[in-house]
């Protein structure tokens, strides 16, 4: 095999490990969202059993409103774009429950991506390994 051929095959190698990195910063991130959005629902499910209790709504940098749930049927909900919409708790989970499918079914394709990369690295790096092995022989019978 050329020297040419085994660069290739070196550029080859590098490409996938650094796609294989962003796939999984990105697959990361998913799982953070995926995450985000459980806790959403149980927040929701929360404030569905705690209507007319007192409660500390965080407005950020650790300080908190005090406040009672009186309407805890009734949501504000972002669908895009900055347009917001107000629904009910139902619907709220509805919505809440479909973006999380997206994202989950994103991070299975992403997932998938990961392993088939995986796989194209697990047949180069034999290949690799023979490639550095022949170098290093080559150099000793130089030197």
């Amino acid at each position: 095999m050329g020297e040419k051929e085994d660069r290739e095959k070196l550029i080859r190698y590098q490409l996938f490990e650094n796609q294989i990195k962003a796939l999984m910063e990105r697959r990361n991130f998913l799982l953070t969202k995926i995450m985000e959005m459980d806790s959403t629902l149980d927040s929701l499910e929360e404030v569905e059993k705690n209507k007319g209790k007192e409660i500390s709504l965080p407005l950020g940098s650790g300080i908190y409103f005090p406040g009672t749930l009186d309407k805890t049927n009734k949501m504000i909900v972002e669908i895009g774009a900055n347009i917001a919409i107000e629904c009910t708790t139902e619907k709220a989970k509805e919505i809440l429950n479909k973006r999380k499918d997206i994202v989950s079914n994103g991070l299975q394709r992403l997932e998938n991506d990961i392993l088939n990369l995986d796989n194209e690295l697990s047949k180069l790096e034999p290949e690799i390994r023979d490639m550095f092995k022949k170098s290093k022989s080559s150099e000793l019978e130089a030197g």
